[in-house]
């Protein structure tokens, strides 16, 4: 069993079928063998190197669950060359997701599951994918202060979204990436117009232009809270 202390999962393939063709014991060592080291090349290839494959196998019909575990910062420096974080960001998202979904048809491709025999398999991208959902929901609350939607609808986002950067804060293990994350998800809720924007022909009241302020300042103060508890 892998060690996920101080460790995030960045990407997890999780599949259950019927196997085909795989009669001994011999043909599925052979299998799950080749999809380690399937497995360890397309980490290598998608992500980084120098990161942990858990591969983990389950009796009966064939069950795995490839997991690659390591740090955001890993990943971070070996894409040094893009623009910045949130850039950054949505192609490890993209390439996390690619992974997984490599592993998962390369499992169907050797054990020759066709649609009738998967009974399960699931693509999943980890901590990564959890950023990636939080940073869509501030991208979506600035647009919406920018005229796409009214200060009492982009109040409830932001108890949305504060509910959600809370608990991603929570499931971050390595402190650096935590650091990081805080950081990035202040920069975007200040970059929150003062005075969120009505759409066309509406207005914001007062109360509510109040109100949107208080939870844009709010939301900030709970993320900086949450980060000092883990130092």
């Amino acid at each position: 069993m892998a060690d996920y202390i101080n460790k995030n999962i960045l990407s997890q393939a999780y599949i259950h079928v019927e196997p085909r063709g795989m009669e001994t014991d011999e043909q599925l060592e052979s299998f799950k063998e080749s999809l380690r080291m399937f497995s360890l090349t397309r980490t290598e290839f998608f992500l980084s190197e120098g990161l942990e494959i858990n591969v983990e196998f389950e009796d009966g019909s064939i069950k795995a669950r490839v997991t690659v575990i390591g740090t955001l910062m890993l990943l971070l420096q070996g894409i040094s060359s893009y623009k910045d974080f949130r850039e950054s960001l949505q192609l490890l998202y993209s390439d996390a997701k690619w992974l997984s979904d490599a592993i998962i048809s390369e499992s169907l491709y050797q054990t020759k599951a066709k649609h009738h025999d998967v009974i399960r398999v699931e693509a999943r991208t980890g901590i990564i994918g959890s950023i990636h959902k939080v940073f869509n929901k501030l991208e979506n609350i600035k647009r919406g202060a920018k005229g796409a939607m009214l200060a009492t609808d982009i109040v409830d986002k932001i108890d949305d979204a504060q509910n959600e950067i809370l608990k991603l804060m929570d499931n971050i293990c390595d402190l650096a990436d935590k650091d990081l994350v805080a950081k990035e998800c202040i920069a975007l809720v200040k970059e929150l117009p003062e005075t969120p924007v009505p759409p066309k022909d509406k207005e914001n009241k007062i109360y509510a232009i109040d109100e949107y302020r208080r939870k844009k300042s709010n939301l900030i103060g709970e993320i900086e809270i949450h980060l000092m508890a883990d130092e």
